[in-house]
């Protein structure tokens, strides 16, 4: 969408961006709450005028966008509950109560009291969409921040990581997740974010002349083979590049070491059939392949992942791309705020029933956890830990956290090892301190048994299994004329 917040405030062309949008009906909710905040004199404040435009960007539903013009009234004592109850019903009322203010930070930062974080938990509660209208608007407070160097503006900051960064992770909100992080970065280390960001820009602007061609070189490619997709250029955000160099030692030059691509076609076996035609035109990156569609993380995300060797006259950095559909793009980068367009509605609330469980999970485990600092840490582990997915006897998927060994999934699994019996991992008898690798199989193969002859239940999936080839993949040009002026020797360089 894109478009300045005073154009959003222009009657006509508000009116024409809803007419487009949305339905009539909901054309309708949205045009009465615009109303009925210019009546209440709100126009002065423009805080809800650039959430209705970033939930625009969001592919949020008519209900959220409404929601975000009408919530102010509620903060600035404009309006009532009740009021707005009347005017547009049960469903509205219910997503604004109890939704306060996200823009200043609760006890003035850390430690937190318990009430506060209880607050938090409250005002996102069990609908999905008031987390979405909470986090879009601290977002706001964020970017547009006055002073980012006050201690009102750093509170704001550290609670956000804190609390709000995990719960849109864990919602699929990824473009509110990167923004989010990069606004406290900001906050929290201008120093070393104003240094990043220079010592970044001729890095990103080089690898955007190679994007140029590689968008052009696959897009071309996609065509060549019948399949009607799209190409996109990613960048990692810098608080992904700061996170990552922390995490990992490694200096600026190692972290930006790919070009990322996204390609997103129509359905499910043509991610697949992209796939094939990538490793086909270029050369695979062994131990890079993760396909998330078959096995989805825990947020519902879903890609196929995989890094080539580029094509040296175009790149020396080697291709990261991922492989979606439409849907599983538009869950990856806004989540639950856009179910409405591309999901039955029996999916969408069945998907707003997983969250809202999640959701009340937590101030459960809030309760139940022995300080808030214990809570906080929890909450990150149990979003961000990486986890490990091996699969059992009868093709059983189980996860397990980072470097758990045998006994840890026997544990999990309620598996009993009978005396004499053998466990195998990837067809090679393991010790059960053997630590396992993500995609792991195991088997547990029965020891001499009283009554029969020893039976033995190999894995049922196979490691190196990738991806299917697919029946009938086309024949393709080679690389040398999807990528103009590249000889076919370099098409695995």
């Amino acid at each position: 969408m894109g478009r300045d917040i005073p154009e959003l405030a222009d009657d006509s062309l508000f009116v024409e961006k809803l007419n487009q949008t949305f339905t009539a009906a909901d054309a309708d909710l949205v045009g009465r709450a615009h109303a009925f905040f210019i009546e209440k004199k709100c126009a002065v404040d423009s805080a809800g005028y650039h959430a209705a435009n970033l939930l625009f960007e969001q592919e949020a539903d008519a209900v959220a966008i409404a929601a975000s013009l009408l919530v102010p009234l509620l903060w600035q004592n404009l309006a009532s509950l009740d009021e707005l109850r009347e005017h547009f019903g049960p469903a509205m009322a219910a997503t604004l109560d109890k939704l306060h203010s996200p823009f200043t930070p609760q006890n003035g930062g850390r430690p937190y009291r318990h009430k506060e974080i209880q607050e938090i938990l409250g005002a996102i509660g069990e609908i999905p969409r008031k987390a979405l209208l909470f986090i879009s608007f601290r977002l706001l407070a964020l970017e547009r921040a006055t002073f980012p160097c006050s201690a009102s503006a750093r509170n704001l900051a550290q609670e956000t990581l804190d609390l709000l960064v995990p719960i849109a992770n864990r919602l699929s909100m990824g473009d509110l997740r990167r923004r989010l992080e990069d606004a406290c970065f900001r906050i929290l280390d201008p120093d070393k974010y104003a240094y990043l960001r220079e010592r970044v820009a001729p890095i990103q602007a080089e690898d955007d002349k190679c994007l140029r061609i590689l968008l052009d070189g696959v897009q071309r490619l996609l065509g060549n083979n019948g399949i009607a997709g799209r190409v996109q250029g990613r960048t990692k955000s810098l608080n992904a590049i700061q996170r990552k160099m922390t995490r990992t030692g490694r200096s600026l030059k190692e972290i930006m070491d790919r070009v990322g691509l996204r390609v997103i076609v129509a359905s499910v076996p043509e991610c697949y059939t992209v796939l094939g035609l990538l490793h086909a035109h270029f050369k695979p990156i062994p131990g890079t392949f993760d396909d998330y569609i078959g096995l989805p993380k825990d947020n519902g995300y879903q890609s196929l992942h995989t890094c080539v060797y580029p094509v040296r006259e175009i790149s020396h950095k080697p291709i990261e791309f991922q492989v979606r559909t439409e849907l599983m793009h538009m869950e990856a980068e806004h989540g639950s705020a856009a179910h409405w367009r591309y999901k039955s509605e029996a999916e969408a609330a069945d998907r707003d029933r997983q969250r809202t469980q999640w959701m009340r999970g937590l101030a459960h485990q809030h309760a139940e956890a022995p300080s808030n600092e214990a809570f906080v840490e929890l909450l990150h582990r149990q979003v961000f830990q990486d986890h490990l997915v091996v699969f059992g006897n009868g093709g059983r998927i189980v996860r397990l956290a980072e470097k758990a060994t045998v006994r840890d999934y026997l544990t999990i699994a309620n598996i009993e090892v009978p005396q004499g019996a053998e466990v195998k991992v990837n067809g090679r008898t393991a010790a059960l301190d053997h630590t396992l690798r993500d995609g792991d199989s195991i088997a547990v193969l029965a020891g001499d048994a009283p009554n029969g002859p020893t039976q033995s239940h190999g894995p049922l999936w196979a490691l190196d299994a990738t991806y299917p080839a697919g029946p009938h993949l086309k024949d393709t040009e080679p690389v040398s004329s999807a990528f103009r002026g590249n000889s076919q020797e370099n098409r695995h360089a």
